[in-house]
């Protein structure tokens, strides 16, 4: 009996089962190619990565070992423009007004008359400070015979201050039959008005580098400061014989003999002095200090 159109399949036919459109068959070698393909660009990422630290520690290397040298570099730069700040402040100092004198003042005067050491000095007025030399004033100040020394002191701006040292009187000495103010260098310093203040040097001649007024001297500066107003007049015939008067009528002497020994000397003759009665006749000698005598009466 016939089934019809829906009937079973034939036997011995298999079933077409429909699998939608076919697969496209790949090519040989493709997969193997891609994947050398991937490994290649990984190799060259790792040797870009590999040369970038390797050149990133080179940089590193370097600057460590140029630091030292920057650094130098840097020291000498900074050195260098401070020598010439220095440098351009001392040329503005020297060549500008900056610090031109303006005004002298003149201190330590008594005999001296200040305006005088000023007229001598007032060529220096429009030099800077800093350019002051001392060697020139000195020869400016050459003419006054009074002062024994100067120093200056610089008062910024525009100030110049001479300090001057005169020389002092220590002694009488006639000369000429005048009657003169003499310090212990032999300089004359003016007529002698006050006799009791100062001992009178008995020599010939001017005492400038005459040698009994040297021994003389020595004398009176070797004496107790005490005794010296006492002390009316020194004799010295020679460096070796040096006799001393002092004042009040009893006309009292040392025999002081040579300028050794001072120091104990004078030592000696305060106490020889202190022992004995200011209006006794006597003579102290103390030309042998270790073995002083005394002689009363005129000798």
């Amino acid at each position: 009996m016939g089934r019809g159109p829906l009937g079973p399949a034939p036997v011995g036919r298999p079933p077409v089962v429909s699998r939608g459109p076919a697969a496209r068959p790949q090519k040989p070698g493709v997969s193997a190619k891609s994947g050398q393909q991937d490994r290649l660009a990984k190799v060259r990422e790792l040797d870009r990565s590999k040369r970038k630290a390797a050149k990133r520690q080179l940089n590193a290397e370097v600057r460590r070992f140029t630091q030292r040298a920057r650094t130098r570099v840097a020291v000498l730069a900074t050195v260098g423009a401070s020598v010439l700040a220095l440098v351009g402040l001392v040329l503005a100092t020297m060549y500008t007004p900056l610090l031109a004198i303006e005004k002298i003042d003149i201190t330590g005067t008594d005999r001296l008359k200040v305006k005088s050491v000023r007229n001598a000095v007032i060529g220096l007025i429009g030099t800077p400070l800093t350019m002051v030399d001392e060697a020139q004033i000195a020869q400016r100040l050459a003419s006054f015979s009074l002062i024994e020394s100067f120093s200056t002191i610089s008062l910024p701006p525009h100030t110049l201050e001479i300090h001057i040292l005169e020389r002092q009187p220590i002694a009488i000495v006639t000369v000429n039959g005048a009657d003169y103010l003499y310090d212990p260098a032999g300089v004359q310093i003016g007529l002698a008005k006050n006799y009791g203040k100062y001992p009178r040097v008995l020599i010939n001649g001017s005492p400038l580098h005459n040698s009994n007024y040297r021994a003389a001297i020595d004398v009176i500066l070797a004496l107790p400061l005490d005794l010296l107003p006492r002390v009316a007049s020194v004799q010295a015939t020679s460096k070796d014989d040096v006799r001393i008067r002092l004042r009040g009528l009893a006309g009292q002497q040392v025999l002081w003999g040579d300028s050794s020994m001072s120091t104990l000397k004078s030592k000696v003759l305060a106490a020889l002095i202190a022992n004995t009665k200011k209006s006794a006749t006597a003579t102290f000698d103390v030309s042998s200090p270790k073995a002083p005598t005394v002689r009363y009466g005129n000798f």
